[in-house]
């Protein structure tokens, strides 16, 4: 027995393909023990079965292993698929807000067309759209007209209820009321970073603002500055 007929061997329990071929390979390898003496055959069928067994257990253990590797790469190919399926839906996805976000950019567009009077765009929407442009440009105005008959009125311009009272520093605007102004760190009018606040406000202030005379304000904010 040397490692050719190992070969050999294996070769022939792989060309097995049903019982009759199993069979035949047994027979054989029995021809190859009839012949001897009984003891010589006991020791030779000892050899022929412990090769076969040993050969058929290297078999299964190769098996066993390409068995694993394939479970292992099967499961590997999924999570990627897995993988790319995510990856796909959330490209979808980010098409999917892009879209909207550029038609909501057209219609932003859109109406700013409108609200400038472009002649062009207005001709081409419908009755029914101009109309609601024209009562939201109504309201605008409305809004516009009680923001500035709040600061004549001396209204705070941001609860529109009480009087202001606080001068902002160092922009100079008198527009809030006490209550509103802890609330800010900004100037509701220019924006400016707000630095310091005084209360109660000179006559100067107060016609300034009402005669909308740029003069008295300029003069009123720097006897408040000062």
């Amino acid at each position: 027995m040397n490692e050719q007929d190992d070969e050999m061997l294996i070769e022939e329990i792989l060309c097995c393909q049903n019982d009759d071929d199993i069979r035949s390979l047994v027979d054989s390898q029995c021809l190859d023990i009839i012949g001897n003496s009984l003891q010589d055959q006991l020791k030779l069928a000892h050899k022929q079965l412990f090769r076969v067994i040993k050969l058929f257990r290297e078999f299964l253990d190769s098996s066993s292993n390409q068995f694993w590797d394939q479970k292992k790469k099967r499961e590997q190919n999924q999570t990627l698929q897995q993988d790319y399926l995510i990856i796909h839906h959330e490209l979808q996805l980010e098409k999917s807000r892009g879209k909207q976000i550029e038609e909501a950019n057209n219609q932003l567009r859109l109406q700013i067309k409108l609200y400038e009077g472009d002649f062009e765009t207005i001709r081409q929407q419908s009755f029914e759209d101009i109309k609601k442009v024209e009562e939201q440009l109504v309201k605008t105005k409305n809004q516009i007209s009680l923001y500035k008959n709040s600061l004549i009125q001396k209204f705070c311009v941001i609860c529109l209820q009480k009087e202001y009272c606080i001068l902002l520093k160092p922009c100079g605007h008198v527009c809030v009321c006490e209550e509103c102004s802890k609330k800010i760190d900004q100037c509701p009018i220019d924006r400016v970073k707000v630095t310091k606040m005084k209360k109660n406000i000179y006559y100067y202030g107060l016609q300034s603002i009402q005669n909308n005379d740029p003069a008295l304000l300029r003069l009123a904010s720097k006897r408040f500055l000062n």
